[in-house]
């Protein structure tokens, strides 16, 4: 009598105190099993902390019992890969005895915590088949969706039981059929223009292939589209720059009258004595700055095979660079440093046309790069 009291009353104590990290709150959501994890691993800190021996005691047989509970449901269950249940709840199983296995104060209160090694072999090797067949009848279907189920499923069956059968030739068969071939149509310039796009595509097509290394997904220069049917690719990414314009000038003037008060303009002899005279001093001041504009628009289209349009967007770019000089009439100290500076300065010579190119494409490039990134994400 005394000893049922005294567990009701450090029971009361826990649920007063909350108990957080002794894993009492997952014992009252009712998940056992990360309270007894969480009180296994405050005992291996604290061996004395009664709060976590006390969520110990309580969780570990509910976390078994349930475990058990649910691998029998699985069991009973008509579902094709029901295995992988039983392989789940039965690890964890094996996870709580391990647990409780490594800390002294655990294994005192818990003396004989089950291990179910041989059940879960058992599972796993059946667990493996039963996907290893989804895998098998996904790529029989020859669809690239289904291909890609069926890597899916062969990478499970091996991770349940590693070399299934012969599920590693058939890891490396599925991802070659459920691999998406995206041939990538470099843009076309204008020889008006005498610039290269090659630059902006093999950029392009080298930063998506990393970020979709892995994946299962393939870009590549349609100019070297493999002529083999059984590696023809699945779509067309063309890109084309529908309009653009390199180098149009744009010339600006402005004529202004600057002046500075109280400047020493020369000396004069007052009562006698020499003193400075100050005045007002003018001048004109002539700004020249000339523009040059480059612009663009980049159309990024897929088709099929079949040459049906799947995706279209077009992105814009522009760039403008500048040159500015100046002359002036007048008295020179009316200008400031800066005028001075740009007074002296002539005009520059504007980069190249290939140069003014990359300029205005680089922000259709992060906008083409983003875009293309969306279009294949579930990929």
């Amino acid at each position: 009598m005394k000893t049922s009291t005294k567990t009701l009353f450090l029971g009361l104590i826990i649920l007063l105190t909350g108990a957080c990290s002794s894993g009492y709150k997952a014992y009252k959501q009712g998940d056992y099993y990360k309270a007894c994890m969480e009180a296994v691993e405050k005992l291996r800190d604290n061996p004395r902390n009664e709060k976590a021996q006390y969520v110990l005691k309580q969780t570990y047989p509910l976390a078994q019992q349930m475990a058990l509970r649910e691998i029998n449901i699985a069991l009973q269950s008509n579902q094709p890969d029901n295995y992988a249940a039983v392989v789940y709840q039965y690890e964890r199983l094996n996870a709580m005895a391990s647990t409780i296995y490594r800390c002294p104060k655990a294994i005192e209160l818990i003396p004989a915590p089950a291990e179910y090694h041989s059940e879960l072999s058992d599972a796993r090797d059946k667990a493996a088949g039963q996907v290893y067949e989804l895998g098998v009848k996904a790529l029989n279907v020859g669809t690239i969706d289904q291909a890609r189920a069926a890597y899916q499923y062969f990478q499970k069956a091996n991770s349940f039981s590693n070399g299934y059968k012969d599920v590693l030739n058939l890891i490396e068969e599925a991802r070659y059929q459920g691999t998406l071939r995206v041939a990538v149509e470099r843009p076309r310039t204008s020889p008006n223009y005498q610039v290269s796009a090659d630059f902006f595509s093999e950029n392009l097509l080298a930063d998506i292939n990393k970020y979709f290394s892995g994946r299962l997904i393939r870009f590549y220069n349609a100019a070297n589209a493999p002529r083999n049917a059984d590696e023809r690719p699945h779509q067309y990414l063309v890109l084309n720059f529908e309009d653009y314009s390199i180098g149009n000038i744009r010339d600006s003037r402005n004529t202004v009258e600057v002046k500075r008060d109280s400047v020493k303009v020369g000396t004069a002899t007052f009562e006698g004595k020499k003193v400075d005279v100050y005045n007002t001093v003018t001048a004109k001041l002539t700004t020249n700055r000339r523009e040059i504009l480059s612009g663009g628009v980049l159309s990024v289209r897929v088709y099929d095979t079949r040459d049906v349009l799947l995706q279209q967007r077009n992105f814009t770019g522009e760039y403008v660079w500048s040159t500015s000089w100046g002359n002036f009439n007048g008295d020179e100290r009316a200008l400031t440093n800066e005028q001075k500076a740009l007074c002296g300065r002539n005009p520059q010579l504007p980069p190249t046309n290939q140069d003014l190119f990359i300029e205005f494409t680089k922000p259709i490039y992060s906008q083409a790069f983003t875009y293309i990134r969306s279009i294949y994400s579930q990929y």
